[in-house]
């Protein structure tokens, strides 16, 4: 997924890719990925911002009208429906962080349809992790063709984008951490956990 971000949401310092206390995107997900001429894929924001990472209410997200596709809200949210021609198609996508616009571009395909990879279970200690030594985390089935993104509000990571992570904790820190899988096809999926260490 390609990020252009509008504007400097809310920070004075330069964010680390993996820290969930600076307001960003973390990603979105179509589901599903890819759909045939006439189909209808629902559309989710995975954000972080003061309150922590979560899925943005449709009431704080703008998407523009692509090429070769259509796009509308209801109650449950927004949804992309496939224009009469196979292509890839790219949504435009608007969301308020911390009352600032940042912007994004997914692309997703119109023709066979595909699938997003089921969500990633976090495999470690969550609940008090101890303090003074690194903890190891790492999704249950590891597949060589997902990418990996973790993220953290509870200390500095090291390999946030394999597989495994490492995690330097903050003694007494309470927070989340989170990991996003995504595939060659665009394909997506998260898991959130809630995580604590000791002080």
């Amino acid at each position: 997924m390609k990020y252009l971000l509008l504007v400097l949401v809310g920070c004075a310092d330069v964010a680390q890719p993996y820290e969930l206390d600076h307001p960003r995107v973390m990603a979105v997900r179509i589901d599903p990925p890819a759909i045939a001429s006439g189909d209808t894929a629902r559309i989710e924001l995975l954000v972080t911002d003061l309150d922590g990472p979560r899925v943005a209410p449709p009431s704080e997200v703008e998407i523009a009208v692509p090429f070769g596709a259509s796009v509308g809200r209801d109650d449950e949210g927004w949804f992309v429906t496939a224009g009469a021609v196979d292509t890839l198609v790219a949504l435009d996508i608007t969301v308020q962080l911390v009352g600032q616009p940042a912007t994004v571009q997914k692309t997703f395909a119109i023709g066979e349809r595909a699938e997003n990879p089921p969500r990633p279970k976090i495999i470690g200690q969550l609940v008090e992790i101890p303090a003074g030594r690194d903890a190891a985390f790492t999704p249950e089935v590891v597949d060589e063709a997902l990418s990996y993104r973790w993220f953290s509000s509870i200390g500095d990571l090291e390999g946030f984008t394999r597989a495994e992570v490492t995690l330097e904790p903050i003694a007494g820190a309470a927070g989340e951490i989170a990991l996003v899988v995504r595939d060659q096809a665009g394909g997506t999926a998260w898991e959130i956990a809630a995580a604590t260490v000791t002080p």
